[in-house]
């Protein structure tokens, strides 16, 4: 198990390596680490809305805890209404372009372009309707 503070280190760690990849124009590289940005972020989320200090992905609940599905994951958060029904729509707009990561793309090569992990990272860091923007004032 995780500790719900080494996901949130997690998350920004994986920010950074995001920034390097795409200015080293490895442009794959980058849009993967985009999806374990989010998926960190909304584990930590979890930890919160749980209440519990460690994220519980092994045991009985394994099942349903170990997940990269990135709506299941807004739904054990206790967010789905919240980013759902947000007056500021730019953060669904947000939302909704970064579930469109998969883990199973790490294994194609040359399918994300610079424009791609460009909005991507807005997508996490717009001012004011980032999703990594949003979540870091909530987790």
């Amino acid at each position: 198990m995780i500790k719900r503070g080494d996901l949130k280190k997690i998350a920004r760690i994986r920010l950074r390596e995001v920034k390097a990849l795409y200015k080293s124009g490895l442009f794959d590289g980058a849009a993967y680490l985009c999806g374990y940005v989010v998926e960190a972020s909304l584990k930590a989320m979890i930890c919160k809305n749980l209440k519990i200090s460690k994220y519980p992905d092994e045991g009985e609940v394994k099942h349903i805890f170990t997940s990269h599905d990135f709506d299941r994951l807004l739904l054990l958060a206790g967010l789905q209404k919240e980013i759902s029904l947000r007056k500021d729509k730019n953060l669904f707009t947000n939302w909704s372009l970064l579930t469109k990561w998969k883990p199973e793309k790490r294994y194609e090569i040359g399918i994300y372009k610079k424009e791609d992990v460009k909005d991507l990272l807005k997508a996490l860091e717009e001012k004011r309707s980032g999703f990594f923007t949003w979540i870091k004032k909530i987790w």
